[in-house]
């Protein structure tokens, strides 16, 4: 049930969120710009940009005769189209004896502006498509992104062109832009209809966001125009949106997946969690219903928000040519379980208490693998759970999905639909209501307190263990038929949201297995189903807070997810997702499922042994990891005969004979690379690798967190 709150603030309406006037004499700060045109002389680029109708226009002039600085200024005047149209005259009558003015492209945003060796380059979107409508703002993907050169060629130097240069940019250019990536010029789609609704009087996009891809290619931009009109906060994942009836009416249903920037990466190269508590594949998942009318005053908003991310402890896996499956490895154990604690903490910074933890590994190995991540994994939730006050305690769920699953008369979607209701009891979710009052600051909402909290009590790891419903039906039986009681009960407590007070979500439900892909989805997907039910019916589209798990409605929401399954599997894992319970509810031939699971699998292990290092690369590359490069080639050192950076790993070749100066070498790299961090505020592993460059070549390895 979700949790309602009255106020007495201003009334205020939840589509209001950055919903731009596009009228920047009443309101500078409030406009958006959606369409750019660029232009050239010899000395500088101009960036024409305009609202969506081009009633108004403003200019950014970008200076191309500095090799190396990046020297932007946004002109503060707003031009109407007469008078856009008569500077950009002039300004080709200026620059005629220099080669005139020159159209280069139709740009609908800046992704980002980076620096290799020398020269700075714009990232810009060149073609879009929308994707989809939040609340009547347009969400946008890719279809064809440019990189352009700022200075011009006649003051490049050779550095410019050099092998290193190109390899950078062939780098960057293995990012496609075209893929998984989604913005909104009005909408901040990086936080959820709950949290945009709440921090409304916010001006511009939440760039630090943590689902904000290209905030660090895109800062230099935003911190000489002090705006961010000029760029667009690119969001990683999946986003989807259908259209569905229910007895004659309308409504929307939008699936939106966030991946985290932070510990990103790829399968094997990526597991766990960092020192500061960012774990690998940290994924966001927001369910979002709207009826015909959201966006305007009639109409009604719902959304729920769960999440995934790998284990919170220091494992990994290392990738291997010759296993599929390699060991997992305990890095180092921890007895205060900081960065686990680190993990949570944040967790309940960004959505509130309870914190609720699906586990989904198996407890029983012949060849422990999984089943020692499952007990050290319980041994920190109880530790963590002795310091933490009662009532922001983790709710820890464990049960072996593998396990149940093998049995014939199994039904996973029942279970895990029981477990989900039990979940969305202690979180509830967001529901609009009919015109909102709320307050300002989320961290005002009161939690009520109810007696449900003893319903789930059964289910966590230091009272009980959800793989025990594995080995007795009787236990399994108990649990639906205890969720199917409570549906009476529930529609009582679901009366209260067709009042005028809106309802908010406080909590969320983790769920992971091992690699927070297969099995994660399954879970997610009869989270998002029994949340459904409740959305439908907080709206008044159904009678009941349930949807029929065969009928069309949850069809077209499994579809949902398995694209959304397949697209986040093929970002960390290198292939769609593995599920043998979806073709079975769809009633799929057994032996076709088999084949393809088989040719996922080949798939899977191709991109973890032979091409997920310059995946990784590219990823660092994007998320300012490889900002490195540009320390080091400040540095002059006469050891060094040539270099190589590959992800966060710096090769330097220097002379045989001056190996007994590795130690003021390696600290005059130190010191800069401490220096170029420090700049940028990040706190990164630096790995330093110094090779002599004649036979025999003698390797000294460095490890370094700035």
């Amino acid at each position: 049930m979700a949790k309602s709150e009255n106020s007495k603030s201003n009334f205020i309406h939840p589509s209001a969120k950055v919903h731009p006037s596009n009228d920047p004499d009443s309101d500078p700060n409030s406009y958006s710009l959606e369409k750019f045109r660029l232009y050239e002389t010899r000395a500088r680029f101009y960036l024409i940009g305009s609202d969506r109708n081009k009633r108004f226009f403003r200019v950014l002039k970008i200076d191309r005769s500095e090799p190396s600085d990046l020297n932007i200024s946004e002109d503060p005047v707003v031009y109407s189209p007469h008078e856009i149209k008569s500077l950009l005259q002039r300004i080709a009558e200026g620059n005629r004896a220099t080669g005139g003015l020159i159209f280069v492209a139709k740009v609908f945003g800046i992704a980002g502006c980076i620096k290799f060796l020398e020269s700075y380059y714009l990232i810009l979107v060149t073609r879009r498509r929308q994707i989809g409508c939040i609340c009547g703002h347009a969400i946008y993907g890719i279809d064809e992104s440019q990189l352009i050169t700022i200075p011009h060629v006649t003051i490049q130097s050779d550095l410019a062109h050099s092998k290193n240069e190109l390899r950078y940019k062939k780098l960057l250019s293995s990012v496609d832009l075209t893929k998984d990536f989604f913005y909104s010029y009005t909408y901040p789609i990086m936080q959820s209809l709950q949290k945009n609704v709440l921090s409304m009087g916010e001006e511009g996009m939440p760039y630090e966001n943590i689902f904000v891809w290209n905030a660090f290619l895109t800062q230099a931009i935003r911190s000489r125009c002090n705006n961010t009109i000029w760029t667009i906060a690119l969001v990683h994942g999946h986003f989807k949106q259908i259209r569905l009836s229910i007895f004659g009416r309308d409504f929307g249903v939008s699936l939106i997946s966030r991946r985290s920037r932070h510990f990103a990466g790829t399968r094997y190269l990526k597991r766990g969690v960092n020192d500061r508590g960012r774990v690998a594949n940290d994924v966001e998942t927001e369910q979002i219903v709207l009826d015909e009318e959201a966006g305007s005053r009639k109409g009604k908003m719902s959304s729920v928000v769960q999440m995934r991310g790998s284990i919170p402890l220091f494992w990994s896996q290392e990738a291997s040519r010759f296993s599929p499956k390699p060991d997992i490895i305990l890095q180092r154990y921890d007895p205060t379980y900081e960065a686990t604690k680190l993990h949570f903490e944040d967790l309940a910074k960004r959505y509130g208490n309870p914190i609720i933890v699906l586990n989904l590994i198996k407890t029983v190995e012949k060849r422990p693998r999984e089943m020692m991540l499952r007990r050290e994994f319980a041994n920190a939730v109880g530790y963590l759970n002795q310091i933490l006050s009662e009532e922001n305690h983790l709710k820890f769920i464990h049960w072996d999905f593998h396990k149940f699953a093998k049995s014939k008369s199994a039904n996973v979607l029942a279970v895990l639909g029981a477990v989900a209701s039990e979940a969305l009891d202690l979180t509830g979710f967001y529901y609009s209501g009919k015109p909102i009052t709320v307050k300002r600051r989320a961290t005002q909402l009161s939690r009520t307190s109810t007696g449900r909290d003893a319903s789930i009590r059964d289910l966590r790891a230091g009272s009980g263990d959800v793989a025990r419903i594995g080995s007795s039906n009787e236990t399994l039986n108990s649990l639906i038929n205890r969720d199917r009681e409570s549906d009476s009960s529930q529609q009582i407590r679901n009366n209260n949201y067709n009042g005028a007070a809106p309802c908010f979500q406080s909590g969320v439900l983790r769920t992971n297995c091992i690699d927070c892909l297969d099995r994660t989805n399954v879970a997610q997907y009869a989270y998002g189903l029994a949340a459904l039910g409740r959305q439908l019916h907080a709206m008044g589209l159904t009678d009941m807070p349930k949807v029929d798990p065969d009928s069309t409605i949850a069809a077209a929401l499994m579809d949902m997810y398995i694209s959304m399954g397949d697209a986040l599997a093929q970002q960390y894992g290198g292939s769609a997702a593995h599920n043998t319970v979806f073709p079975e509810r769809q009633g799929k031939w057994k032996a076709t499922t088999q084949s393809r699971e088989f040719l996922k699998s080949i798939k899977r292990y191709y991109s973890n042994a032979y091409t997920d290092g310059e995946k990784q690369d590219a990823i660092n590359l994007y998320s300012s990891l490889l900002i490195l490069f540009i320390c080091f080639y400040r540095v002059r050192l006469p050891l060094v005969t040539k270099s190589c950076l590959l992800g966060n790993i710096l090769t330097i070749y220097i002379k045989p004979t001056k190996v007994k100066a590795l130690i003021p070498c390696f600290m005059c790299c130190l010191i800069s690379f401490a220096r170029g961090f420090n700049k940028w505020g990040n706190r990164k592993v630096v790995r330093f690798r110094f090779i002599t460059s004649q036979k025999p070549r003698l390797w000294y390895n460095f490890k370094l967190l700035v």
